[in-house]
């Protein structure tokens, strides 16, 4: 009897350490798993998106580039050549007038289209045939800045089209493709500029032209 009782207890003692093993063993499972759980969470927060920096704008390389686009229509232009008037243009949204004659100036045209009979009808009509561009096809002040990734710029020259005093020629333009192209574009006579000059009253009838004076700071860069 005493015999059976001895073995009944060891019997009970060694199911206890086992089943005390078993526990312990969970335990660290759940440790282990918690451990690699906020491991994996906090390695996630460091792997965020990062914006990439617009680079730096080099304004003389910029300016350059515009001076020669406007030189390239200037030209055109005077050699009556559409072909390469169109070649200097955003021809997909572009727009162009000019004021030459009074308080009635020829409207904006908007388009291609549009754009060349205009100017088809200046070179050939009664009171403009064979006028040309004048004086000269520099531009006095250009404004550059981002337009989202993208570069935009705007530029008065003292020159426009049939006028034998400097009047002003105000420029809006995109940089496409590593390149400059002229998206709105309008000329003033002499006469006209205290009701439509950039330094007077009226403003730039091209509303995409952000300088708001010739006294702008140039190099504008937001």
């Amino acid at each position: 009897m005493q015999s059976r009782l001895t073995w009944l207890v060891l019997f009970l003692f060694a199911v206890g350490i086992v089943s005390i093993g078993i526990v312990g063993c969970g335990a660290d499972e759940e440790e282990t798993t918690e451990e690699s759980t906020e491991s994996t969470s906090t390695g996630s927060t460091d792997t965020e998106p990062v914006v990439a920096s617009r680079p730096p704008i080099d304004f003389e390389a910029e300016k350059k580039a515009i001076q020669a686009k406007y030189t390239e229509f200037y030209n055109a232009f005077n050699d009556f050549d559409i072909g390469a008037v169109q070649d200097t243009f955003d021809t997909g949204n572009v727009e162009f007038g000019t004021i030459f004659a009074g308080n009635e100036p020829v409207p904006v045209a908007t388009g291609w289209h549009n754009i060349k009979i205009n100017i088809l009808g200046l070179w050939n009509g009664i009171g403009t045939k064979g006028n040309k561009w004048g004086q000269n096809s520099t531009l006095s002040k250009v404004w550059v800045r981002y337009k989202g990734s993208s570069l935009e710029a705007c530029a008065l020259g003292y020159n426009c089209y049939k006028g034998s005093f400097p009047g002003e020629t105000h420029i809006y333009l995109l940089k496409k493709k590593d390149e400059w192209v002229i998206n709105q574009l309008d000329s003033i006579t002499q006469q006209n500029i205290t009701i439509f000059g950039l330094d007077n009253t009226a403003k730039p009838r091209i509303e995409k032209f952000f300088a708001k004076s010739s006294g702008d700071t140039e190099d504008l860069a937001p």
